[in-house]
């Protein structure tokens, strides 16, 4: 089976807008956005105009990232879904954070929780400051059948000197910053469609908030070897072999403790 970080690596260039809003339409076809969507793009103009609005950058630098340390958080997420955010920061404000690898890969996948998005995953790099480490987390999206949008936001925090992410004024949550791709020549076109869709998605950060503090309690996780014929076939198809990846169980006791005794969401 490939991971979302299999996918992601076989499609390096960032997607123009034209090819998000197909991938709304077709992944999400009853919701008020795609019937929106399918308007758009019955005119001609802006249909010629959404294929020449792309983000800027160079979408994933392959040589950069294929040596990730993959981390398959399905269990994760479904504990995070099911818990109140308040509780939950008001634990993960006190807890290291700290990634243990250069460049980690957090995914989910075959999820129902996030309706036409069936993947996702935060790509995360860290580098050290004056007064400990900027953290900076580039979020992926599979929609519906491998329909990929990467990167749909890019997720800013600062760390004190043990891994602990800056809180936000009054609350135990993060003082997170987010921004969205934006294409340099039309500068606020991508946001404006991209910015909703992030919202709804704010789920995803306490995964990855809550996966980085586990992996900092229980870093030694089994690597997960792909099967070799499958992962020789995928590599005649995309010139890359499968991932080795690491999976938490549910049972994992740093994400028992993490998750004990927290309010579960109404």
């Amino acid at each position: 089976m490939t991971r979302l970080f299999d996918r992601q690596l076989a499609q390096p260039d960032p997607p123009t807008l034209y090819d998000f809003l197909q991938t709304v339409q077709s992944t999400d076809n009853d919701s008020p956005l795609a019937a929106k969507v399918r308007v758009m793009l019955a005119r001609p103009d802006i249909a010629r105009l959404a294929r020449t609005v792309r983000a800027g950058g160079t979408g994933v630098r392959v040589r950069e990232v294929q040596g990730a340390h993959v981390v398959a958080a399905e269990a994760v997420h479904e504990r995070v879904g099911s818990t109140s955010a308040p509780a939950l920061f008001s634990r993960l404000c006190e807890r290291s954070v700290l990634p243990q690898h250069e460049v980690t890969f957090i995914e989910a996948q075959k999820l129902r929780s996030l309706g036409p998005v069936s993947a996702f995953g935060w790509l995360v790099h860290t580098e050290p400051t004056a007064d400990g480490y900027a953290l900076q987390a580039f979020l992926a999206t599979e929609w519906g059948r491998g329909k990929l949008f990467s990167p749909l936001a890019v997720c800013y925090l600062d760390l004190d000197d043990r891994g602990r992410y800056r809180r936000e004024a009054d609350t135990d949550g993060p003082a997170a910053q987010f921004s969205t791709p934006d294409d340099p020549q039309r500068p606020g076109l991508l946001p404006s469609i991209l910015d909703p869709i992030l919202h709804s998605m704010m789920v995803t950060t306490g995964t990855l908030l809550a996966t980085l503090a586990i992996l900092a309690e229980h870093p030694q996780l089994p690597a997960i070897v792909p099967d070799q014929a499958q992962s020789a076939a995928y590599r005649r198809r995309s010139g890359r072999p499968l991932v080795t990846y690491r999976r938490i169980p549910q049972e994992t006791a740093a994400l028992q403790d993490l998750f004990a005794d927290l309010d579960t969401t109404p």
